[in-house]
């Protein structure tokens, strides 16, 4: 079908999965990967999209993914983040080391012809979280600016760090480079920071120019578009990856309109939040749903059924164990191990490049996928349930 016609059918199934969702008490995002789902089904799959437009929907779902960050860190009150960076910190890593030790090891005892590079792709791949799922979650149920909210979006920006290492170790060995090119990441942060701060000095001048001459939000919104796609492409190209600028674009972005009307600030955050979340988000989570595949599910029982169980393992269990060094009880690590637990993009990246260059076979690919999708399901449902059962338990 024509492209055109693929967006409205896109935005039409996962407004009506969405709503549906919302309707019987569930997390509307549920509703918008499995409107993905069932649009990658084969049958449909092959009836509704060219190679043009399955180009077109990857397009959209990344546009999607650096919208939903930006706006994160537009909204997400800094103050909190700088107050629970110890419990963020301690959380990042347990819940990212676990999880890749449990991966690499089984993968090494029980699959030794796939090689050590497949049992690192595998491992790194399991150890990610995701920031676009679970801001999402946490907007849908206004929990984004709690004390929890904090910790699970400041320790899955610690973990996109990790991401960007292991990212940059697979795109090395697909090229047939070692891991002497890990040693440019730092140089290229570097630069990132200091060429985005220099972005951030021009853009708070160029916002409080606007304000002062009466521009409306029409104009300062096209200045916020431009601000983060310039910042996610400048991260991108220093293959950094572009969730990192974008995140970091919505706090320069937080930072710079200090100086602009409150109610003008008000309206542009709003119109900011409308589009990003009606038109640009829900192709993110189509997209995942998209890539979700049957047939995988019968692949190799055993290794799906192990990796599904080693995502949630590694990650619930690597944040309960930061108890003795925490502030927060058992309860509230148990629902953060699950805001950890949550997929949806970098791992699918991650999986998809190793796949392309042969550095995993099918059957581990497909093993990530389910895994992906269980665990980006799994999440909203459990922190609904916590939040019903105890309405504090965000504000601990």
């Amino acid at each position: 079908m024509d492209p055109l016609v693929i967006v409205p059918i896109i935005l039409m199934s996962a407004f009506i999965f969405s709503e549906v969702f919302r309707k019987v008490g569930f997390p509307p995002v549920v509703g918008q990967i499995l409107a993905g789902i069932l649009l990658g089904i084969s049958v449909i799959k092959n009836l509704l999209f060219s190679e043009t437009s399955l180009i077109i929907v990857d397009f959209l779902s990344v546009l999607g993914i650096v919208f939903l960050l930006f706006l994160a860190g537009l909204e997400i009150d800094v103050e909190k983040i700088k107050e629970t960076s110890r419990d963020s910190i301690l959380i990042s890593l347990s819940s990212a080391l676990l999880p890749f030790f449990l991966g690499f090891s089984f993968l090494t005892v029980f699959f030794p012809e796939y090689g050590s590079l497949a049992a690192l792709v595998f491992g790194g791949a399991i150890m990610v979280t995701s920031e676009g799922t679970k801001v999402k979650v946490l907007m849908d149920m206004n929990k984004l600016n709690t004390r929890l909210g904090a910790i699970m979006l400041a320790a899955g920006a610690i973990d996109d760090i990790f991401e960007v290492l292991l990212l940059a170790l697979v795109v090395a060995m697909a090229h047939g480079g070692g891991f002497a090119e890990l040693a440019r990441i730092p140089l290229e942060l570097v630069a990132f920071i200091a060429i985005a701060f220099v972005s951030f000095k021009i853009i708070s001048k160029v916002f409080r120019y606007l304000d002062r001459n009466g521009s409306d939000e029409t104009e300062l919104f096209s200045m916020v578009v431009i601000f983060v796609l310039v910042l996610a492409a400048l991260s991108q190209t220093l293959e950094l990856g572009y969730l990192i600028g974008a995140i970091i674009g919505g706090f320069f972005l937080q930072i710079s309109m200090k100086g602009i009307r409150k109610k003008r600030k008000e309206d542009m955050i709003r119109m900011t939040k409308n589009i990003t979340l009606a038109f640009i988000v829900p192709f993110f989570f189509v997209y995942a749903g998209l890539n979700f595949e049957l047939e995988s599910i019968s692949s190799n029982i055993f290794l799906l059924v192990v990796t599904v169980a080693i995502a949630f393992f590694g990650k619930i269990v690597g944040t309960l164990i930061t108890k003795p060094f925490s502030t927060l009880n058992l309860k509230q690590l148990y629902y953060v191990g699950w805001a950890m637990n949550s997929r949806g993009a970098a791992e699918m990246v991650i999986a998809l490049i190793a796949k392309q260059f042969g550095l995993i076979p099918p059957e581990i690919f497909s093993a990530l996928v389910v895994m992906t999708i269980v665990t980006t399901f799994a999440f909203p449902f459990a922190l609904a349930r916590g939040i019903n059962r105890n309405p504090r338990l965000m504000e601990g």
